[in-house]
């Protein structure tokens, strides 16, 4: 596959094989970009390996990875809803690219990925994720894609002092659902 310069990638969905390769790409997200996710940098640290492999193991979760030979530089992940009366939506989390490698597809086509495999389940009909207000990149692509704002959560997180807001986006599967006028 080619995305903008990058002559070999992979886009898949993680196993518990890549755990450690999770954890090491969640830590430099949360270095890179603190105000765009949590846990902190100390808490990812002090998450064990085994952890990520429960993550990468659960059913509910679908976390994919973008490869550059055998190089993780990409993450997003999709998880489902157990509860019967919640099972037609899903979340959007922890979308990163690393960045030496943003602003050539990556994260589109990541999230293609993430949005067919929720497509692909006929209970989801909705999707939501959250996004930091000043991330106007990620904000630019969710919109893009179709997302639309359905609230905003002032104070979401509090990051060295400052608090950061979220806008909550959500994105409705076409044909599966009716919304009101």
């Amino acid at each position: 596959m080619h995305l903008d310069g990058l002559d070999i990638v992979l886009i898949r969905k993680l196993t518990i094989q890549d755990a450690a390769a999770l954890k090491a790409i969640r830590l430099e997200a949360v270095q890179d970009s603190p105000a765009s996710f949590m846990p902190n940098a100390e808490e990812i640290r002090a998450r064990t390996i085994e952890s990520f492999s429960q993550l990468l193991s659960n059913p509910q979760d679908a976390v994919y990875g973008v490869f550059v030979e055998s190089q993780l530089i990409a993450i997003a992940g999709l998880r489902r809803n157990s509860a019967e009366k919640l099972k037609h939506k899903a979340n959007i989390f922890g979308v990163y690219t690393q960045a030496a490698q943003r602003n050539k597809g990556i994260a589109r086509r990541l999230l293609l990925t993430l949005l067919e495999d929720a497509y692909s389940d006929s209970h989801i009909v909705q999707i939501t994720l959250s996004v930091n207000t000043e991330n106007n990149n990620a904000k630019a692509l969710y919109y893009a894609l179709g997302f639309e704002l359905y609230g905003l959560e002032k104070n979401a997180m509090l990051v060295d002092g400052v608090f950061i807001h979220e806008e909550h986006l959500v994105l409705y599967v076409p044909d599966r659902i009716e919304l009101p006028n």
